[in-house]
């Protein structure tokens, strides 16, 4: 019985501690916004990271930082462009404290839903998902995305494509069928 409560008690530290520690972790040199903070799926959103004071002594002062989903159970990393990778990516990389704010459009804002994004800043090279050597805590910013009304959708480049060659190839059978039957007539 002794065993069993002890190695109960372990579980629980081995669950707890890192938490704790996690939450002990002093903010990062840099903060960022996600404006508007409400959008409809696909709409553009503006990202600002800036440095808001110095790293503490001994710290480094460049880091690489990844924009990461919160709230998901994959990895979900946006890269530099807007897109969504399984596997970490730096949103921008070496960024120096001394260096001016990074201030770029994600241009489609996807999927919908009420997301928590955490900026991880973290020394150069090193990786983003190991937390036991993460020497900041992540900053979290939510973003409500809506779903877009399927009313307001829009016919998407290769949509109208399709219409046109479906169109004019429609046009060419009537205006052949017609030549045909005057051919034929005359």
């Amino acid at each position: 019985m002794a065993s069993a409560v002890n190695a109960l008690v372990i579980a629980a530290l081995l669950v707890l501690v890192p938490g704790l520690v996690f939450a002990a972790l002093p903010s990062p040199p840099f903060d960022f916004s996600l404006s508007p903070a409400a959008v409809t799926e696909g709409a553009p959103v503006t990202i600002r990271i800036a440095a808001v004071r110095a790293p503490a002594a001994g710290a480094p002062e460049v880091y690489d930082l990844y924009l990461a989903l919160a709230r998901t159970e994959e990895a979900s990393f946006l890269t530099e462009d807007g897109a969504w990778s399984p596997s970490p990516v730096p949103y921008a990389r070496a960024v120096a404290v001394s260096a001016p704010p990074i201030v770029r459009p994600w241009p489609r804002a996807w999927p919908s839903g009420e997301h928590a994004f955490a900026l991880l800043v973290v020394p150069v090279s090193a990786d983003p998902l190991a937390r036991t050597g993460w020497r900041y805590r992540p900053v979290i910013r939510w973003l409500d995305v809506e779903p877009r009304a399927s009313g307001d959708a829009s016919p998407d480049s290769a949509t109208i494509a399709i219409l046109v060659v479906a169109a004019l190839g429609a046009i060419a059978t009537v205006w052949w069928i017609v030549l045909r039957s005057r051919r034929a007539a005359g």
